[in-house]
């Protein structure tokens, strides 16, 4: 079932993104997530293994600390502008929107296609601000995750195209897990803004705890990768210069934030999360996956848009509801071992 589920999710994806960009279009991929998320990291890799299926041309890719719009209109020209998609279109992650909000309307020539993402506003006044900005912009799309963030696109944004697009990180390419577990359950709990108040979840088994992030000797190997971009943030008349190192550091950046998350969520046959792309990327692997919500409840959003489709994806309203459901999930685990 976890390959039918992610068919289905692929080609649902592969028919929304051909109405927005076309076969040989030459396009720039822009915010490219440099930090220890690795759920950034997977939707960016599944954003270009799709861009790359359908034939479009990455022709110039930056991050927020280096980007460069003299060298956006060089290797671009009018041709399609993509805005990363996640979880931080709103004021709740408000360098990124600003950031986003600059690109728009800065570019009235570019066509502008927002990759997927969740609405999050804890301030009406902001949501319209950002409306202003975006009705002014000819040629805008914005493709939305979940229905609720889909509905309020609809209602806020009716001078720029809206359509409905699953998650991109279903893109990214991970190979079923195959180790043995170490414990019976990986607790993979937020501790940022977005953390729920939903309390703590008792389990009876054996279980580690983490949250994103990189330590010990992958830090010195985030520090190596990242040199192309510390350089070019302090020395801007570099960045010509320094964009062939630059765009090749993007990959392996996001490769070694996913490599440690599957290390992470492979110590347990079962992983219980609060975090939408730990879920994704452990239902992928082919863990047994508890999921509960976060802050602005995207996990239950995107549950019920289309995660629920794989087999090994409960979804818990409650702590009991989660710790009912990893019991169980530990004994199928273990019988099926």
């Amino acid at each position: 079932m976890t390959s039918s589920a992610l068919d289905s999710i692929r080609n649902e994806t592969r028919t929304v993104l051909k109405r927005h960009v076309a076969p040989g279009e030459r396009v720039a991929l822009l915010d490219f997530p440099l930090h220890h998320n690795a759920g950034d990291s997977l939707i960016w890799v599944g954003q270009t293994n799709y861009l790359d299926e359908l034939g479009v041309k990455l022709r110039y890719v930056s991050d927020l600390f280096t980007h460069s719009d003299e060298m956006l209109r060089d290797r671009l020209g009018s041709s399609t502008i993509l805005l990363h998609g996640g979880g931080n279109f709103g004021d709740r992650w408000s360098t990124v929107q600003r950031f986003r909000e600059r690109i728009v309307a800065a570019h009235p020539h570019n066509k502008i296609v927002g990759l997927p993402q969740g609405i999050d506003y804890a301030d009406p006044d902001e949501l319209e601000k950002t409306a202003a900005v975006y009705a002014q912009h000819p040629d805008l799309t914005l493709l939305l995750r979940e229905q609720r963030s889909y509905e309020i696109a609809l209602d806020h944004f009716p001078h720029n195209r809206v359509d409905f697009c699953p998650d991109l990180a279903f893109g990214a390419h991970i190979a079923p897990d195959t180790s043995a577990a170490s414990v019976d359950v990986v607790k993979l709990l937020r501790v940022d803004s977005e953390k729920a108040d939903h309390g703590a979840v008792e389990i009876q088994h054996s279980s580690v705890q983490y949250d994103w992030g990189l330590r010990g000797r992958n830090v010195a190997v985030w520090h190596a990768l990242t040199v192309p971009t510390r350089i070019t943030h302090s020395y801007p008349k570099a960045t010509a210069a320094m964009y062939p190192a630059l765009s090749r550091s993007y990959p392996r950046i996001a490769a070694l934030n996913i490599r440690v998350a599957q290390r992470i969520l492979s110590q347990g046959s079962v992983v219980l999360t609060d975090r939408l792309h730990a879920a994704v990327l452990a239902a992928m692997m082919g863990k047994q996956v508890i999921a509960m919500d976060n802050a602005n409840k995207k996990v239950s959003g995107i549950y019920t848009a289309y995660l629920h489709r794989f087999d090994n994806v409960r979804y818990a309203a409650t702590t009991a509801d989660a710790a009912d459901m990893v019991a169980q999930a530990v004994d199928n685990a273990s019988q099926a071992s």
